[in-house]
């Protein structure tokens, strides 16, 4: 009988774990055990996920130690998608996987790809991604693009999912065709259950990815569903979120063509190992977005 892997996700309610959650739920080809911190253990999303049959183990904090050891026994996968945790908080958290004998690590990223120095963002994941090889557990690395569920103005700044992000909406970088890639949030759990139920992608840095789209591509598609003529403007912004927008529309760092190369880190690409699966467009997302149905 094939092993059926047990894998944990933490944190299994933030919008990438619960995705990635929902994918291995989905797939029905995991032993599936959400990571909850102890402030969430009475969220409605936590009720949900094990009345679909996913365990629930309760992480006390951000301080990792021997107790998250306990945690992590009989875990074959751990997925991390913790926002806020800090670096040393994540190695922590590795060093209790290595120690509980977890297989493989599925570090934090699910970002953009580029090379280290463009911006402090990736910098600081790629410390983790490193510390990880060091310690010598298995690891697969993912990133995902921009999401759809950020590509587009929200319909007011009270449901910004950044700040800046509503004013910025409308900025060209350039003469604004750069490509970038971009993957609907929903898509990415089904994605990441194919990736870990594949011994390719051990050790293996995975680029998940539903479309590219040029920033003038976004707002023609903008235009089209919201009838949007917004003018372009600029404005002030946080440091971080300059340099990721650089590497982004003027550099052109998030695109398959590029993870894929060696001083990216040899992507293997998701759309090409998994080729049944079909990717959600920016199109689709926009309709269901500016008609309030998502």
């Amino acid at each position: 009988m094939t092993h059926k892997q047990t894998v944990l996700v933490f944190t299994a309610t933030g919008r990438t774990g619960g995705s990635v959650i929902n994918g291995l739920l989905d797939s029905h080809k995991f032993n599936v055990i959400a990571g909850i911190r102890a402030v969430s253990q009475d969220k409605p999303e936590v009720e949900k996920l094990k009345s679909r049959g996913a365990e629930i183990r309760i992480f006390e904090r951000d301080t990792f130690d021997d107790r998250t050891v306990d945690i992590l026994r009989g875990v074959d996968v751990l997925i991390m998608s913790a926002v806020g945790s800090t670096i040393d908080a994540q190695k922590q958290l590795v060093d209790a996987a290595k120690k509980a004998g977890v297989k493989r690590v599925v570090s934090n990223d699910w970002a953009a790809p580029t090379l280290r120095g463009v911006h402090q963002y990736y910098d600081s994941k790629a410390v983790l991604r490193d510390y990880i090889r060091e310690v010598g557990i298995g690891y697969t690395v993912i990133d995902v693009g921009i999401w759809h569920q950020i590509a587009f103005q929200p319909l007011d700044e009270s449901r910004e999912t950044y700040p800046g992000q509503f004013e910025r909406f409308t900025k060209i970088y350039g003469g604004g065709d750069v490509k970038s890639a971009f993957t609907d949030l929903r898509d990415i759990g089904t994605f990441v259950a194919r990736i870990i139920d594949n011994p390719r992608s051990l050790n293996h840095y995975v680029f998940i990815w539903g479309e590219e789209a040029t920033k003038k591509q976004i707002l023609d598609i903008a235009e089209k569903e919201k009838q949007l003529a917004d003018a372009r403007v600029a404005g002030g912004f946080p440091q971080v979120m300059i340099e990721y927008e650089y590497s982004v529309w003027v550099r052109g760092d998030n695109v398959i063509e590029k993870a894929k190369t060696p001083e990216y880190g040899g992507a293997l690409d998701a759309r090409e190992l998994y080729p049944d699966i079909k990717p959600r467009t920016l199109t689709d997302y926009a309709q269901s977005f500016y008609a309030g149905s998502v």
